[in-house]
């Protein structure tokens, strides 16, 4: 199994993002009218909005029309940073896990070998087993690595445009994030190159309501130069259970 695994099952964990429900009168973009910087650190702050998630989850990878594959996980998140996914399905994949102990460290778990790994950085914005998803996309946050400008308002949609700050390397010339007023949260991020093209697309759907917040279930990214997609299906989410930070740790890994 290769390390770049890890990128794609990261990224579900990652999209999980919640926000108060649509009753709620304090939308980001009402908050703080057009003022982009503080449009998007509400955006962050509602990144992260239960204490710990566990959910179970279904990948698929879509080429030309056709489903080629789907994996299967549960996983477990606490914060921003603290992540484990256990694999079990298909086979080949059954028992591996997955830990992020913080944003820049990963640890993969492959039970033919009984060993841990550490993932390197360099995978960041690989794609790996004909997925559209990369390590780069398991990121909750924005606000650390690019700035942002005010793109347009139309209806309960505010688009942000965002540049990567000085000295700071995405991958990326500019994401066009689309933050939906009646969800309080990014319903799409349009990714651009150097020369301006569009290369990729996630779009956030099928919300639901937990608690007060609202939770997207069903998260795709699509490759537009070849129309490819990944699609990621979230179910069985429970949040704010207590879950102890020993979870987060090596030696869980190694438990098999």
């Amino acid at each position: 199994m290769t390390k770049s695994l890890a990128t794609l099952v990261l990224a579900a964990a990652a999209l999980t993002s919640a926000s108060p429900a649509a009753a709620t009168p304090r939308t980001p973009a009402a908050m703080f009218a057009v003022d982009p910087a503080k449009i998007l650190a509400e955006v962050d702050r509602r990144a992260v909005a239960f204490a710990d998630q566990r959910y179970d989850a279904t990948m698929e990878i879509i080429k030309g029309g056709q489903l080629k594959k789907t994996l299967g996980f549960t996983a477990v998140m606490k914060g921003a940073d603290k992540q484990l996914l256990d694999f079990n399905s298909p086979g080949d994949v059954k028992g591996m896990k997955v830990l992020m102990e913080d944003a820049e460290t990963l640890y993969l778990y492959l039970p033919e070998f009984k060993k841990v790994r550490r993932v390197a950085a360099h995978v960041q914005n690989q794609g790996f087993l004909g997925s559209e998803f990369y390590y780069s996309d398991m990121k909750l946050t924005f606000g650390l690595h690019y700035n942002a400008s005010f793109g347009g308002k139309e209806g309960p949609l505010t688009t942000l445009e965002l540049t990567p700050k000085a000295g700071v390397d995405t991958g990326y010339a500019k994401l066009e994030l689309t933050v939906d007023g009646t969800k309080g949260g990014v319903t799409k991020i349009r990714y651009f190159d150097a020369s301006g093209a569009v290369v990729r697309e996630q779009n956030r759907t099928e919300w639901i309501k937990i608690g007060e917040k609202l939770v997207p279930t069903k998260v795709s990214m699509l490759n537009v130069k070849t129309g490819d997609l990944t699609v990621i299906t979230l179910s069985n989410i429970q949040v704010d259970q207590g879950i102890d930070d020993a979870v987060f740790s090596r030696r869980e890994l190694l438990r098999g």
